[in-house]
């Protein structure tokens, strides 16, 4: 195989993915959109949303031990 047929297909490959992404978000019904939005990932991120953001702040597994050094061979 030469290097264009490869780059060829390289890209159509990839033009395929974006058809194929398209078409899967163009199929998702708008009721689902919905409540997504108001229950899932991207609940409070509504241009119109007033109070700067969603939820409180989660703290990490881990409390605060300050400084710490890793010790390996």
């Amino acid at each position: 195989m030469s290097i264009a047929l490869l780059i060829v297909l390289g890209i159509a490959l990839v033009a395929a993915g974006v058809g194929v992404t398209f078409m899967i978000a163009s199929a998702v019904p708008q009721s689902m959109l919905q409540r997504a939005q108001d229950h899932g990932r991207f609940a409070g991120l509504a241009a119109d949303d007033q109070n700067g953001g969603s939820g409180k702040r989660v703290a990490a597994g881990q409390p605060n031990l300050g400084n710490r050094t890793i010790n390996a061979i």
